[in-house]
């Protein structure tokens, strides 16, 4: 049972930390490219770079997990549920939209973090 309990936790911990280095990596690549292409308003921020940069970090985080949960999965020698991850990540990168576009708590929007890792943690160990 604890090692069923470790791999998991391996999952999530992989999962957050490609979701945390694919949305710093999205922030950047948001910000220099949305600056010349002229990214509309987002989320209260100006138009440009500052609601592209937001927007490509938020899609970088789902992806992140997406990744990080593939390479646990292939480090721990297991079958990867691609189709229901990809699934997932596009539907929380809808939803984490949707919660940035509203004023929200600076609290809350920690959940547009933690919520596409714990997520695809859960789809990738389910016993169906």
């Amino acid at each position: 049972m604890n090692l069923v309990l470790m791999k998991i936790f391996i999952q999530f911990i992989l999962s957050l930390l490609g979701a945390i280095l694919l949305g710093i990596f999205g922030l950047g690549f948001g910000a220099q490219s949305s600056d010349s292409f002229g990214f509309p308003a987002f989320g209260g921020n100006a138009a440009g770079y500052e609601s592209g940069g937001v927007f490509f970090a938020i899609v970088g985080i789902s992806l992140g997990s997406l990744l990080g949960i593939a390479i646990a999965k292939k480090a721990q020698k297991e079958k990867c549920k691609y189709l229901i991850n990809a699934i997932i990540a596009c539907v929380t990168i809808f939803i984490s939209l949707i919660i940035f576009d509203r004023n929200i708590p600076l609290e809350a929007l920690l959940g547009i973090l933690i919520m596409p890792a714990l997520l695809m943690t859960a789809a990738a160990n389910l016993k169906c």
